[in-house]
């Protein structure tokens, strides 16, 4: 049974009571997680039940009166033919489950989960055994062995499922952490890594990108704009306008990006999290840098993070200059359609949830100024119509004061 090629814990849980119950012929069958002081049921099937949905049990403490306690603490196969008979351990538990449910807990086959070092970091429990016609019968004793043996595997692979899901967010964090950086380095530009990323995520999410794809748009974008490390304070936290000098050591932080997150390693799946992270200071007519590239030479993700890296920016405020209104930081993005930014990616961009966008924009800066529920359909080109019509003032249309906008 390939167990080991699951790499998502909950449905390789699910997959284990699933494949034992199957070659045993078991009713219901339920999975228990060392946690500490007690055992936490993390699956529960009962073909029996099913009309009930989810059913959550509550935690077995580890004391081996208990048959699935015993089991994690002894390391036994417990084989009993009818529980409501059985004497050796205290079965309030399910004649509890029974009366509420209208179920009869008979059979029932007990096995220790234990990995390659010989820990038990679960017990699973098999329930009622059923005959070719459907009676519940004894768990045969020829079943103890097998069962036993895809705990086993089942131990190890939970072992390898909870490894990378560790290692996944011990990477998710660096990279936060990372991020966090350039935050603390320039107040002005505290939280930008963060807006971008939602802008990125959002536009992505509309255009389909998969759950790989989101991954490293996110990536990407929080990192961004971390080679900014390489700037001088002097430069980057200069509060006037840069000297042509200066603007060219700033547009050198693309270029310190990319070469600094090349020297993280990356799984095979994130691999394209350095190219497009380097990539979004390029315009789609090949005027950008640093490597002018044009067209679809950019990388989708950095395509899409342009458009979200500009308009964070121009919204945001600057020592040298106020953040922009709305209305006209969209028309800097509509009227860059074909030259800085993808035509597509615009469109995407204008399809956003008004309500999602005042949101992310409002990250850092306090409570967004207008109740979002009132802005659930309205889009962004719905504002921007509004806006070139001249029908509505921006004002009207969110329920603003006025200068808002």
């Amino acid at each position: 049974i390939a167990l080991s090629a699951e790499r998502d814990l909950d449905r390789l849980l699910e997959k284990i009571v699933k494949e034992a119950r199957g070659f045993t012929g078991a009713d219901a069958g339920t999975l228990y997680l060392v946690e500490g002081e007690s055992l936490k049921c993390v699956v529960v099937q009962n073909d029996s039940l099913k009309r009930w949905g989810r059913l959550d049990l509550p935690p077995v403490p580890l004391s081996p009166e208990y048959v699935s306690a015993y089991v994690a603490l002894t390391g036994k196969v417990v084989n009993i033919p009818d529980v409501y008979s059985s004497r050796d351990f205290n079965f309030e538990g399910p004649r509890r489950y029974d009366a509420l449910t209208g179920y009869r807990t008979k059979s029932m086959l007990v096995v220790p989960m234990r990995d390659h070092r010989s820990r038990t970091i679960g017990v699973l429990q098999l329930i009622n055994a059923l005959s070719p016609e459907g009676e519940v019968v004894p768990f045969g004793k020829e079943y103890e062995e097998l069962v036993l043996s895809l705990a086993s595997q089942a131990a190890v692979a939970i072992d390898n499922a909870r490894l990378i899901s560790d290692l996944e967010r011990t990477l998710e964090s660096f990279i936060e952490a990372l991020a966090s950086t350039i935050d603390a380095r320039d107040p002005y530009t505290a939280g930008h890594s963060y807006r971008v990323t939602q802008y990125t995520l959002a536009m992505a999410e509309l255009d389909g990108a998969s759950p790989r794809e989101m991954k490293v748009y996110e990536y990407a974008a929080l990192l961004h704009d971390y080679g900014k490390i390489g700037v001088r304070d002097a430069v980057l936290l200069k509060p006037g306008k840069l000297d042509p000098e200066e603007y060219e050591e700033v547009m050198k932080h693309v270029v310190y990006t990319q070469e600094i997150l090349s020297k993280i390693y990356f799984p095979e799946e994130l691999r394209e999290v350095p190219d497009i992270a380097g990539s979004h200071q390029e315009k789609y007519d090949g005027s950008g840098y640093p490597r002018g590239l044009k067209d679809d030479e950019i990388p989708r993700g950095a395509r899409i993070m342009c458009v979200a890296d500009v308009f964070d920016a121009l919204t945001s405020e600057r020592p040298y200059r106020p953040r922009m209104p709305i209305r006209q930081a969209l028309s800097v993005i509509r009227e860059g359609a074909g030259s800085h930014f993808d035509p597509e990616m615009v469109e995407l961009f204008f399809k956003l949830p008004l309500s999602r966008v005042l949101g992310i924009m409002a990250h850092g800066r306090g409570e967004p100024p207008v109740d979002l529920g009132k802005l659930s359909e309205v889009t962004l080109g719905d504002l921007y119509e509004a806006l070139t019509k001249g029908e509505r003032s921006p004002e009207e249309m969110l329920g603003l004061s006025g200068g808002e906008v």
